[in-house]
């Protein structure tokens, strides 16, 4: 038997069952950074984006657990649109069902870790448990003409909801569940090699500028690739391509994960991918990673912000100026310099509206940073970023001008071992995607900034030492990527 936890906003919401110290409430997890093994089942009753309850399942994955709900279960469910179809194969069983009412054209069906109480839906729960992995949902199907059935509502419960009957059901389903390995979703769809190109045109910081995207599209069909540029409108047609390499700014809550997810389902590849940008774009899954893996960061401490937090440790061991973070911010929005202690406490707490938990961090003032790109665990490049023009980070949003700083690339074997080697250990934590390290060199230490999933490639920046080189190489990667899924498939 796996080790179980379970994480809950409130202990009470357990006293119908028996008292154990797996039993864990949700702020106690979230300052207590020792890695997580087995399963986590996370019963807190808000699971929206950067709540706590978001986050109890963002850091049970970075810790090294394998929760329910993930963080992609929590997205598929926050961007549930009614009308998902189910397989035709559950249509026939629902059917049968179905017949046994009258003039009722929908099925209410109650899930438990992907049981219910209908021995003849065990398959439909099980299905619907694989998509979205909530311990308790209610499930609405509804039956449409030429017996097609969708999903035409979905919430999840939480235990305060359960009455005695169904805390009973919760109990059986739950130690049924630790007992058993549910496998991952496999996908059947065979390769053409048709690759989307997701960008918007109107986008005023694009991780691709039109001299890259051209040269994309160049090095793509030089190899067998048919590329196709796409927008968000166009998410319909997603199916008709076999991958989708985003080149738009991408984050959760936004329609580029919502596209990659989808296009995921459907067995595309995908660059960026859904988990890829949801662990990317949230610095505190990155803390946590980096911290579990022993890779060097600025000294960072993770807040809860409505908390009350002791200033004056918090500032004897970061020391001012410090560094306050806003975990999914991108491109330094969300990322503030509080250089008193007065200028913490406003920071603190203007940006826990935006966020539950916050990262501090000790300033590190250094002329450039390093960005080392990685796809598949491979240097394809290295770029130094100055700062602003009388700024302390590379973007300056308040300027009118200067917006940016200079940048300059350079061949892998010029830049230090020590930056490579801390890049591509942190690229490892992250997964095997296509990432761009942002680091910093302080003395004989290379630290960790960010692990990016959407790094900037621009015509003049990125490509200034390799030329048509680095689009050849990413290009030839996906491709590679393409052949080695067809041959498993």
């Amino acid at each position: 038997m796996k080790p179980l936890l379970v994480l809950l906003d409130q202990l009470t919401d357990w006293s119908p069952y028996y008292p154990t110290n797996q039993v864990v409430a949700i702020e106690q997890y979230l300052s207590d950074f020792a890695e997580t093994r087995g399963y986590v089942i996370n019963l807190c009753r808000d699971y929206s984006y950067l709540s706590s309850g978001y986050y109890g399942s963002l850091l049970a994955e970075a810790r090294g657990g394998q929760v329910f709900p993930s963080v992609r279960a929590i997205r598929e469910l926050n961007s549930f649109e009614a009308g998902q179809p189910l397989p035709l194969r559950h249509g026939r069983v629902l059917d049968g069902v179905w017949k046994k009412q009258k003039n009722e054209d929908s099925i209410n069906l109650r899930c438990y870790f992907g049981q219910t109480e209908n021995s003849e839906l065990a398959g439909v729960a099980r299905r619907i448990f694989d998509t979205f992995g909530f311990p308790v949902l209610d499930v609405t199907l509804t039956r449409h003409q030429a017996g097609v059935w969708t999903i035409s509502n979905i919430q999840a419960r939480s235990l305060d909801e359960l009455d005695e009957a169904a805390e009973t059901q919760f109990a059986a389903a739950l130690d049924a569940f630790s007992h058993k390995i549910w496998r991952n979703r496999r996908s059947s769809k065979r390769y053409k090699y048709d690759l989307a190109i997701l960008v918007n045109p109107d986008e005023q910081l694009p991780p691709s500028n039109k001299g890259a995207l051209k040269a994309f599209e160049k090095a793509g069909k030089d190899i067998g690739l048919n590329v196709d540029f796409i927008t968000h409108k166009d998410a319909s047609r997603i199916g008709e391509y076999d991958a989708l390499f985003i080149r738009e700014t991408t984050r959760v809550d936004h329609h580029t994960y919502q596209i990659a997810q989808h296009a995921e389902n459907l067995g595309l590849l995908v660059i960026d991918s859904p988990t890829d940008i949801m662990r990317c774009s949230n610095k505190v899954y990155l803390h946590e990673r980096l911290h579990r893996y022993e890779v060097d960061t600025p000294k960072t401490r993770l807040i809860m912000g409505k908390l009350d937090n002791d200033l004056d440790e918090l500032i004897a061991d970061l020391g001012l100026p410090i560094i306050v973070k806003v975990p999914d911010g991108s491109f330094s929005i969300g990322v503030e310099k509080a250089k008193t202690r007065a200028d913490l406490v406003e920071c603190i707490d203007r940006l826990s509206e935006r966020s539950a938990l916050l990262l501090l961090q000790e300033f590190m003032p250094t002329d450039y940073d390093w960005r080392i790109g990685i796809m598949d665990n491979q240097v394809i490049y290295a770029c130094r970023y100055f700062m602003a023009k009388s700024h302390w980070q590379i973007y300056n949003h308040s300027a009118r001008s200067h917006r940016s700083g200079n940048a300059d690339a350079m061949a892998v074997d010029k830049v230090p071992k020590k930056v490579i080697k801390t890049a591509l250990k942190a690229a490892k934590c992250m997964g095997n995607g296509f990432y761009g390290v942002d680091l910093k060199e302080s003395g004989d230490r290379a630290v960790i900034i960010e692990v990016n999933d959407n790094p900037s490639i621009d015509m003049g920046v990125e490509d200034l030492h390799s030329g048509n080189l680095l689009y050849q190489q990413i290009m030839g990667t996906m491709l590679k990527q393409l052949d080695e899924l067809n041959g498993r498939r």
